[in-house]
């Protein structure tokens, strides 16, 4: 079982409670003790015009840890392509790649947040269209090796070819956020990995996982674990006042969030769940049937669950931005995963 981080760095630290609450710098120095501590990946967030300093240049950041790490893998927790001009962001991926030398995970998606289409003047209803386009012209980018043109209803290239080439062939894996079933089904059909987001309970994970299963079953694939990685709050409690101001902390967090995503008009399936997820508008409830909380034992029964879901890569997201906690974590849970024999064609049977 792998764990990696999922956050981000905050411009202006400590004065809103809200991701790891460390500044550029400081965030950098938090994802290099994480690779020497054996955490395998470090997953970064995309997002706009929020007002409590979420990082928004996100693949800016990425290249500058590409720079100061040299083995944890890199990823973007995603990258919103209907906001990118296709070929220039197939430019900075590459670029990324080649800076990285092969550690970068290029993780994209529609968006959900009513606040950053409206922020772009975007109808949230043209996404999934400019998100088809875009991904197709992202994957002809990376993979010409003459010059092309393309011409549509909304894009126009003439005479082009993507420079530098990426590293990882035929690009660097491409995952997407997904919750609904059809989205599920139509990733796996396209050949993509699967990122699951914080929010759904343990229960939702496990149907996300094995729908995504039986979507490869029918095209006569062999499910691979680590096409799946599937988001947790990290909450280290070790007595109960800890896990009260976890709970505080975290619930500011999610309120916040779901503010800026909800929308009459579309409702995110991340983070304004669906009717079958559990204690929906409770984030103390959310926590408690979804987070990764608690002391070491109860840390390791819950991944343990995940587990026996078939999950093989866990994100984890500590909004407190402890070291301390980082370091509990990875000398107390995950030596209890290292080495393990690999059953994944019994999980989630």
């Amino acid at each position: 079982m792998k764990f990696g981080l999922f956050g981000g760095a905050q411009a202006v630290p400590g004065e809103v409670v809200t991701e790891a609450a460390l500044g550029y710098h400081e965030y950098g120095e938090y994802i290099q003790l994480a690779e020497r501590l054996g955490y395998t990946s470090a997953w970064l967030v995309e997002h706009h015009f929020t007002g409590f300093s979420q990082l928004s240049a996100t693949l800016n950041y990425i290249s500058y840890l590409s720079g100061i790490t040299s083995k944890i893998r890199l990823g973007s927790a995603v990258v919103v392509v209907p906001w990118h001009n296709p070929i220039l962001l197939a430019e900075q991926i590459a670029t990324i790649d080649q800076l990285s030398k092969g550690r970068y995970d290029f993780g994209i998606g529609r968006g959900y947040r009513a606040n950053e289409f409206h922020g772009f003047g975007m109808e949230m209803a043209d996404a999934q269209e400019i998100f088809e386009e875009s991904v197709m012209l992202l994957k002809r980018s990376f993979t010409e090796t003459e010059r092309w043109s393309y011409k549509s209803d909304r894009w126009t290239f003439n005479d082009i070819i993507v420079e530098p080439p990426v590293v990882q062939k035929p690009y660097p894996p491409m995952w997407i956020g997904a919750a609904s079933e059809n989205s599920i089904r139509g990733l796996a059909r396209n050949g993509f990995n699967l990122l699951l987001a914080q929010v759904p309970t343990f229960e939702t994970i496990g149907e996300s996982i094995s729908i995504y299963r039986d979507e490869l079953d029918k095209m006569g694939e062999e499910f691979d674990p680590s096409r799946v990685a599937v988001t947790r709050g990290l909450m280290v409690a070790n007595n109960d006042n800890e896990r009260a101001e976890a709970h505080v902390l975290r619930g500011k967090f999610l309120t916040e969030v779901q503010v800026l995503a909800t929308d009459p008009r579309f409702q995110s399936k991340t983070f304004v769940p669906a009717e079958r997820h559990k204690n929906r508008g409770d984030p103390t409830e959310v926590s408690e049937a979804g987070a990764i909380i608690g002391k070491a034992d109860e840390m390791i029964e819950r991944c343990e669950r995940l587990y026996d879901l078939g999950v093989r890569n866990v994100l984890l997201h500590d909004l407190s931005g402890s070291s301390e906690a980082l370091q509990q974590f990875a000398e107390e849970v995950m030596p209890h995963f290292a080495g393990r024999a690999d059953d994944t064609a019994q999980a989630a049977e």
